[in-house]
């Protein structure tokens, strides 16, 4: 199947001045091929968890219906932050970090969602593997979702992957549910191929005391657009991202993380770690969005992003929104070069700047690459740093 793309995606939740270019992002691309709609089958599948393989994007929607209340449906599926509502007959019930043209590019392709039901009080003990291994030319557009129930927990590690010098579209959407008591834990590696397109676009709501962990390492595929959108309905609800990025060559990547923070007591940190090279281009935007009756919450979000070449091009846009007055909110962004200082005390212990370089990037990216649970992956997504830069 071959189709063409024109979405808007990634809209900040507050539009800002249209001269920076951040309020949102476009993917325009023709005759994008895609050639399957399902998901590869899950390794490690352990007993208390059911996979529901095949369900079509808009039937798996409705396993959230009974939760819609609680997800606080009519903000946590709004229309565009303009206001414009039109089309949201088709939403479902939790809203992702990409947008509503993701969402209808998954309805009207067919894509098809592998639903992982975690039963009551279980917790898995090994991590559950999904993984992609595209060739040269290759199409995926594949949909899942992850449902823990009530004091259950489970890890669920995803890894695309192609050759180095790989072509082709990689498109998915996840979203999550954790209810009373529940933990999920997402991980995420992608280092596809030079010239891949690739969108991942996170969606998940938690109940009372639930908890998502994300660990995603974003590192191959020419142009890539991330979003996440976490709503935090219900009290002492928490979610933990750490990020990692690579952008190199004239690669463009564009991330939007935004945390909904609804109920009393929630707790929020999202750490991102970057390295621009060369002519890159990457923008980032992160939201705490304190809403009225989050009281007792507090939310932190730090990025790190190393510049590598004068070429680059970084945006970076943390935003703290608040409609709520006994909450504490931080967010920073610290980026630059690597400092004259720093460079001349390690060429001082006989390492050129090349490598001097090499091990900053390695340093950065290997802290965040440490979170994965499963030491097979780990050692590959390190291998692949050490030998991409």
């Amino acid at each position: 199947m071959n189709k063409n793309l024109d979405m808007r995606v990634n809209v900040l939740p507050a539009l800002t001045y249209n001269f920076l270019h951040v309020n949102d992002s476009k993917i325009k691309e023709d005759s994008v091929g895609i050639d399957f709609l399902a998901t590869p089958d899950a390794e490690n599948v352990p007993e208390g968890v059911t996979v529901d393989r095949g369900v079509s994007y808009k039937e798996a929607g409705k396993l959230f219906e009974d939760a819609k209340e609680r997800i606080n449906v009519d903000l946590g599926i709004p229309g565009d932050p303009n206001g414009d509502t039109s089309g949201r007959d088709k939403a479902q019930a939790i809203r992702t970090g990409m947008g509503i043209d993701i969402e209808n590019l998954m309805l009207e392709s067919g894509a098809l969602t592998d639903v992982f039901t975690v039963n009551e009080g279980v917790k898995t003990q090994k991590p559950i593997i999904i993984r992609y291994n595209l060739a040269d030319g290759a199409g995926s557009l594949t949909s899942q979702i992850i449902h823990a129930k009530k004091d259950s927990e489970v890890t669920v590690i995803m890894d695309y992957t192609s050759e180095r010098n790989a072509s082709g579209f990689h498109g998915i959407s996840t979203r999550l549910l954790a209810e009373e008591g529940a933990k999920i834990n997402l991980v995420k590696t992608q280092t596809l191929g030079d010239g891949f397109i690739h969108f991942d676009d996170i969606g998940g709501a938690c109940f009372n005391k639930g908890a998502i962990n994300i660990v995603s390492l974003e590192l191959g595929a020419k142009k890539s657009w991330n979003g996440c959108y976490i709503n935090l309905c219900e009290e002492e609800t928490q979610f933990v991202s750490n990020q990692g990025y690579l952008v190199r060559d004239s690669h463009t990547m564009d991330i939007n993380y935004v945390a909904d923070q609804r109920g009393k007591k929630t707790d929020v940190l999202m750490n991102v770690k970057g390295v621009l090279m060369d002519k890159a281009v990457k923008t980032y935007r992160g939201t705490l969005d304190f809403k009225s009756g989050s009281s007792g919450s507090v939310g932190d979000e730090q990025e790190d992003t190393l510049l590598l070449s004068p070429d680059v091009v970084n945006r970076s846009m943390p935003l703290i929104l608040c409609q709520e007055e006994d909450v504490e909110g931080r967010h920073g962004a610290t980026i630059g070069q690597l400092g004259e200082d720093l460079l001349f005390y390690i060429n001082s212990r006989g390492i050129d700047e090349k490598e001097a370089k090499r091990l900053m990037v390695r340093a950065k990216l290997d802290s965040v690459a440490r979170l994965i649970p499963d030491p097979e992956i780990a050692e590959k997504v390190q291998y692949y740093i050490s030998t991409i830069v």
